[in-house]
């Protein structure tokens, strides 16, 4: 072979492959640490949401509107819609997610909202009024019996955190809805610059509109509750979110749900390490449970 000559024709897909692996590792990084900046922040949940989400539409909304001016004017209204219904389901997930954390352990928190795989097969299998197959049901079982045992545990240690725990799951349905509406705008050829903007801002716009509504509190927090609710939108949301939205268009929203398995896994350790939080028996006997549901129900939805 010369030195002008082209190199094999595996040499890009295995490149892009390789780049694509290091986004997802690096986003589950980013993500995993949400947890614990959602325990450093003393404020409402509905506070920390929109100054999660707010922050990061500060960072791409101008990006996009400098970079993206014309691609934004000319989208369909279908396109819009999806970015914008990502973003709605976005807000809520944060909603029910951060609020979870003020009333359960990080660990159960993070395993329940990673339930959506399984969401997200049970929606398709609705959506295409298709029979649940046997993963399916095999996913659903698993993970309700996964979820019983944690929330047997919860119950058992009289601290509320049953309360928790559904607000976890409920986050989770959520996440699922906003992985699949993603997909759905990123299939119509939105840039990732442009869906981002779109979904993070309009997120943005629902959760301060709340937060001014109900008139919580949002000046006179201590120095490190807007450090993290900061760093929170800058690390979490703009690196973390935008790295799995931006794989989206390569990969099925089942697939991206599968490498959030590591969430839980991370989050738990990080807890433990930063907070000396031990991660509950009840949780280590029904998360493997879960996470074989959820590999069960992602590869149902693959197929």
């Amino acid at each position: 072979m010369t030195a002008s000559s082209t190199p094999p024709a595996t040499a890009a897909p295995r490149a892009s492959g390789a780049a694509a692996a290091a986004v997802l590792a690096i986003a589950l990084a980013a993500v995993s640490h949400g947890s614990i900046f959602v325990r450093l922040a003393d404020a409402h949940p509905f506070v920390v949401s929109a100054f999660r989400v707010g922050t990061a539409a500060l960072v791409v909304v101008p990006v996009a509107i400098a970079l993206r001016r014309r691609e934004l004017a000319a989208l369909d209204r279908r396109t819009v819609l999806a970015s914008l219904g990502a973003g709605l389901f976005l807000a809520l997930h944060f909603i029910t997610w951060i609020a979870s954390l003020g009333q359960t352990s990080i660990a159960n928190s993070t395993v329940l909202v990673t339930l959506n795989p399984v969401w997200i097969a049970i929606a398709t299998a609705l959506i295409t009024r298709r029979r649940p197959g046997g993963l399916v049901a095999a996913s659903v079982t698993l993970s309700v019996a996964g979820c019983a045992v944690i929330a047997w545990g919860s119950a058992g240690d009289g601290s509320g955190s049953l309360v928790g725990d559904g607000l976890a799951v409920l986050g989770g349905m959520c996440a699922a809805g906003y992985l699949m509406m993603g997909r759905l705008a990123r299939q119509r050829g939105i840039s990732l610059i442009s869906y981002v903007a779109l979904c993070y801002g309009g997120a943005a716009v629902l959760l301060w509109a709340l937060v001014l509504a109900l008139g919580l509190p949002v000046a006179g927090l201590t120095p490190v509750t807007y450090g993290a609710m900061i760093g929170m939108g800058l690390i979490s949301q703009v690196i973390g979110h935008s790295g799995y939205n931006w794989a989206l268009k390569l990969f099925n929203p089942a697939f991206i749900a599968v490498c959030l398995l590591g969430e839980p896994i991370l989050a738990s350790a990080l807890g433990l390490i930063y907070f000396g939080e031990a991660i509950p028996l009840a949780t280590l006997a029904g998360a493997p449970i879960i996470m074989a549901g959820i590999y069960l129900g992602a590869r149902a939805e693959l197929r």
